[in-house]
């Protein structure tokens, strides 16, 4: 009588998770990829940004690229790609946010903020091309920042905020391409 108690819960839990794994082209990682769809082009992105790291484009590149081959099955090729990256770095500023009290004399004039924080923003413009439904194409700029403190230079943090920057861009194509989100 034991082992039918058992065996039940166990045999329904196997049927449900079976039944999951089949659905096709589902996987828990939410992507939701047509089955003939093999490979992916990456192609390098062109940094058209007066300032940052001279190495920024190819960071971005190389990064966008291993994620995909982490988190898909997709093989990465250098042409007709079944689907397809391209895209500009478009962005890349610093700016005062946040002010806080403080007094800083210049010229004579007495300012009574100063920033406690300061923004570094990248923009990404991605073209998409999926070729087997073109109507999940798209051409969008992607943005995102992260803030550091006034009293720290910015090429102390500067390589720290990239790598954090560049991952929510990269998940947010990610989501935008193959998980459909």
């Amino acid at each position: 009588m034991k082992k039918n108690i058992l065996i039940i819960p166990f045999l329904a839990a196997l049927c449900l998770f079976s039944g999951c794994a089949k659905a096709p082209g589902f996987t828990f990682s939410g992507i939701n990829l047509d089955p003939k769809i093999q490979t992916i082009q990456i192609e390098l992105f062109y940094a058209d940004v007066p300032a940052g790291p001279a190495n920024l484009s190819l960071q971005f590149t190389e990064s966008l690229r291993e994620y995909f081959m982490r988190n898909t099955r997709l093989r990465l090729v250098n042409s007709n790609g079944d689907l397809r990256f391209s895209g500009t770095i478009t962005g890349y500023e610093v700016t005062p946010v946040a002010p806080s009290a403080g007094s800083v004399q210049s010229g004579g004039v007495d300012f009574q903020q100063l920033a406690a924080l300061q923004r570094l923003t990248i923009k990404v413009k991605v073209n998409y091309e999926n070729t087997a439904d073109e109507s999940l194409n798209f051409d969008q700029e992607f943005t995102f920042f992260e803030d550091f403190p006034q009293n720290q230079n910015l090429s102390e943090v500067e390589q720290d905020l990239i790598g954090r920057i560049f991952d929510q861009i990269i998940l947010d194509i990610f989501n935008k391409s193959v998980a459909n989100w």
